[in-house]
């Protein structure tokens, strides 16, 4: 026997239902559970794979920073724009160096950035698009759901960053 034609009050109140239940289904799932606080389970450290994707990161993290630093040495102009982003960097940074032990932060001489803001801005995207990408492929591969949604709060935060430094105005002003 065939069931009912859908008729469009139908598509759109079974379209509402599912909007106002999908949150409470999605908010009963969780990826890692919290740790037990009754101190019956010791915490476990991340998985070695983890390690080495924390110190790619880092070390992405270091070379984009190197990046903004010459830019800003190279065009002074461009420091109050970049400065968001420095600090960005920064805090990511501190948050993720010291999630692995035994990951030393490496050091970085910044590179020779053509001087001309233009020239500058276009060394600066290119290096957040590298760091973007590097961070993205770790969210995908990283063991730990709380690794993974960090490290994707680190790539929406450098696509953030990106895309602001890819608007044309800001390419084009000249700093005062």
């Amino acid at each position: 026997m065939p069931g009912r034609p859908l008729t469009r009050r139908t598509a759109v109140v079974s379209a509402v239902g599912s909007a106002l239940t999908a949150p409470f289904v999605l908010a009963a799932c969780d990826i890692d559970p919290p740790a037990s606080s009754d101190g019956s389970s010791p915490a476990t450290p991340p998985p070695p794979e983890d390690a080495e994707l924390v110190a790619t990161v880092v070390a992405e993290l270091v070379r984009a920073g190197a990046v903004l630093e010459a830019a800003t040495l190279s065009v002074p102009a461009l420091t109050p724009l970049l400065e968001p982003v420095a600090a960005a960097h920064a805090d990511h940074l501190a948050l993720l160096s010291g999630a692995v032990a035994d990951a030393d932060v490496p050091a970085s001489e910044p590179p020779a950035i053509a001087a001309g803001r233009a020239r500058a801005l276009a060394a600066v995207r290119r290096s957040e698009q590298r760091l973007q990408r590097a961070v993205r492929q770790a969210c995908l591969t990283a063991a730990s759901g709380d690794l993974a949604r960090v490290l994707a709060s680190v790539a929406a935060s450098t696509a953030q960053h990106g895309a602001a430094l890819a608007d044309p105005a800001v390419g084009q002003a000249e700093a005062p």
